[in-house]
């Protein structure tokens, strides 16, 4: 009989063997398959639990068994059973574990059956001969007995894994290897009969071997003791029998005076791990001497890695922020904006164009270890269980821009200001002219006549100079009028813009001979002067360049709006163009964006050659009756 096999006493011709999952107690299987646990038969068993075929006193024997605690395990146990098929009985038992498989209870006959054959074989002659018939018997029940220990060797053989059970004490001989084990390693148990000889074999090194042998004799001690199930995993390289080294790890745990150790193949594991290690160290060299600070947070939100320029740009080290939390924590530390900043994050990386994107880039304002306060452009990146962050100083950049911005915004202000005293000017130069000079001339006009009343019909030279004279006048007083119009027409600012507005696209027409349609769709509109001084202009620029450029014969124009906003819209059926903005021929162009600039205003214009030009000019509704009755 094989000595890794657990010895067992009285077995008869009844013995059982019942194997148990360990941690729920639940039978998968019997055998013989014929066998009948206390009257019940083995089929029926399967998938019930141990526990319920005993008395409550024999349950708590049986959890105390099997227990982790158990430090000194019995051969042989007794446990009372009870089933509907037959009255409560006392059985022998065994009890086999191996790490990683279901245990095996070895059930022998009755405790009662064998008192019985005691008292009768004591009635009979004190020297007891053994009958033919119990010897028959005897020979059947260890031929049950040698079958199931066959039938667990074959289990242990068909294990994927290299199983070796040798002695805990000395000569510490090896009982058993499975065939993987001689798969793995080339070793067959003649080979290595004992622990001495396995490392002369698979270490080679002796100094290493006694090295690492310390560390797993303290780990055997606390197993055999009881103190723990089984070992820790140890890690080592092994010399296979045809020279190879494998890097293994292995577990042990022990049963009496056997240690069963299980072996893993950790070689190419291990080569990942280095080459990932490898990367790593590649990677933080790489981002120590990158000047743009690099954050990694791991799929838990730890801080992983912070290079120096993160450290430099924030002053934050590992230790300040130690999780992605404490990140938010201080680099945002108002929770309103710091609610924001996720809430835009969330809002950014939901956004349909965004989703396929690997990398999300957005820029926020972070409060440094020393208070002040930076413009950050981040680009976060996730891993498979890393969220790599990058972030980019632009502080400097978005300070230019403020300022860049704050200058347009004071030369637009200027231009405006500038625009107004210019349109103040026409204004007053208009009626300068209309008024003073229009009145001299109409003096001028009445002297003439008087003048021309007190010549003789005889003096007809100097009628006639007379008449050219009064032409020449009137064709003047024509030229001041239109002057003066063309400087600051009257009706917008006596009649307001859409009265200007229909007036200049009837002299658009009459000068120019194109169509001009102009609709207003505004109910009492409303407009500052400001306002109406833009849109008169950009109109008026509109209409000299469909004039000089488009070669159009029909020009429409609206004047509507839109929620709280006024909207011109003005298209032509000319030749268009490209639509390039940038262009120095496109000036007058700017200069209505520029206009509509001015009052708030949003300009847009879309043009394709063949297909005419569509401008519109979209203003906000600012003005209120009491800014009218101010102007």
């Amino acid at each position: 009989m094989d000595t890794s096999m657990p010895v067992v006493n009285n077995r008869s011709l009844d013995v059982i063997l019942v194997t148990i999952e360990k941690k729920s107690g639940v039978i998968n299987g019997i055998w013989p398959k014929d066998a009948r646990l206390h009257g019940v038969a083995g089929k029926r068993c399967i998938g019930k639990k141990i526990q319920s075929f005993l008395m409550p006193g024999s349950k708590a024997v049986f959890k105390n068994a099997i227990s982790k605690k158990n430090k000194q395990p019995n051969d042989i146990i007794q446990l009372e059973f009870s089933t509907k098929k037959l009255p409560e009985a006392t059985y022998d038992c065994s009890i086999w574990q191996a790490r990683k498989q279901p245990l095996v209870l070895l059930v022998h006959k009755s405790v009662q059956h064998a008192a019985v054959n005691a008292s009768s074989q004591h009635r009979a002659s004190l020297p007891h001969i053994p009958q033919p018939d119990d010897l028959i018997e005897w020979e059947k029940a260890e031929k049950l007995v040698k079958a199931a220990e066959n039938k667990f060797k074959r289990i242990l053989e068909k294990i994927t894994m290299p199983i070796a059970v040798y002695e805990v004490h000395e000569p510490k001989r090896f009982v058993f290897i499975n065939c993987k084990f001689t798969e793995w390693f080339g070793y067959t148990i003649e080979d290595i009969p004992n622990i001495e000889r396995w490392r002369e074999q698979a270490y080679r090194d002796e100094v290493y071997f006694r090295q690492i042998q310390k560390g797993w004799q303290a780990e055997l001690q606390r197993v055999y003791n009881g103190e723990k199930p089984e070992s820790r995993p140890f890690e080592s390289p092994v010399f296979c029998k045809d020279g190879s080294v494998k890097e293994l790890e292995f577990t042990f745990t022990t049963d009496e005076n056997l240690v069963f150790v299980t072996f893993n193949d950790i070689t190419e594991k291990n080569c990942f791990l280095r080459a990932l290690h490898e990367n790593e160290k590649k990677f933080r060299n790489i981002s120590e001497q990158l000047p743009i600070p690099i954050c990694v947070f791991s799929e838990k939100g730890e801080t992983r890695f912070l290079n120096n320029a993160f450290t430099e740009t924030f002053g934050y080290t590992r230790d300040d922020i130690p999780t992605r939390k404490d990140w938010l924590s201080k680099a945002y530390p108002d929770e309103n904006y710091r609610n924001m900043v996720l809430a835009a994050r969330e809002l950014l990386a939901q956004r349909p164009e965004l989703k396929a994107r690997t990398t999300l880039i957005c820029q926020f304002e972070v409060t440094c270890k020393d208070g002040s306060k930076k413009h950050i452009e981040f680009s976060a990146s996730s891993g498979e269980k890393n969220l790599y962050v990058v972030a980019n100083d632009i502080t400097g950049k978005v300070k230019a821009e403020q300022e860049l911005k704050e200058s347009h915004r004071q030369l637009r202000e200027l231009s405006s200001y500038l625009e107004n005293i210019r349109e103040e000017e026409r204004k007053h130069i208009s009626r300068e002219i209309h008024d003073e000079l229009g009145q001299q001339l109409t003096l001028l006009k009445i002297d003439l006549m008087q003048m021309s009343k007190k010549l003789k019909p005889e003096e007809q030279e100097m009628i006639e100079k007379m008449k050219q004279a009064d032409q020449l006048l009137a064709e003047t007083m024509r030229s001041v009028r239109k002057i003066a119009t063309q400087l600051r027409p009257s009706i917008l600012d006596n009649l307001g813009l859409v009265s200007a507005l229909e007036w200049q696209s009837r002299e658009f027409e009459k000068n120019f001979g194109i169509r001009c349609v102009f609709e207003s769709l505004l109910f009492e509109p409303q407009f500052s002067t400001k306002q109406s001084n833009a849109l008169f202009r950009i109109y008026q620029e509109a209409l000299t360049n469909i004039a000089r450029h488009a070669c159009a014969t029909r020009v429409d124009a609206v004047l509507s709006q839109e929620a709280n906003r006024i909207v011109l819209e003005i298209r032509d059926n000319g030749r268009g163009f490209n639509n390039d903005m940038t262009s120095k021929k496109t000036l007058g162009l700017k200069g209505m964006e520029e206009r509509a600039l001015m009052i708030d205003g949003d300009f847009r214009i879309e043009s394709k050659p063949g297909e005419g030009t569509y401008i519109q000019i979209s203003i906000p509704i600012l003005i209120t009756n009491q800014e009218i009755s101010q102007q």
